[in-house]
């Protein structure tokens, strides 16, 4: 798992946003590996739904408080970077509904 925090880069708005969400970065880690993954908005939004969880009792147990756990990330740098983490168990159907790339300014 901490080969994928390696070479993410974190931003000061994501490392805040973590902290007031209690996200450490073994649970991001966790995330990143079994999240599933949708390109919507111009990012890529990885989403852990209850489906999403090993079927290990203890695994489930805990990580199920992470269920719901979307964080944005964008590859277009010097390497993945963690714009920002939040929860909302009904995000898969509001990420979906945007744009699938960024718009042109």
């Amino acid at each position: 798992m901490s080969d994928t925090l390696d070479t993410l880069i974190v931003t000061h708005h994501a490392r805040h946003r973590g902290a007031q969400r209690n996200l450490s970065a073994d649970d991001i880690a966790f995330v990143l590996q079994h999240g599933r993954r949708i390109w919507s908005g111009g990012a890529e939004h990885v989403f852990l739904a209850r489906r999403d969880l090993p079927a290990e009792r203890d695994l489930r147990r805990q990580f199920e408080r992470l269920e719901g756990t979307v964080l944005v990330v964008d590859n277009g740098y010097e390497g993945p970077v963690l714009i920002t983490a939040y929860r909302n168990r009904r995000a898969l159907k509001h990420i979906r509904c945007k744009t699938k790339y960024a718009r042109a300014v």
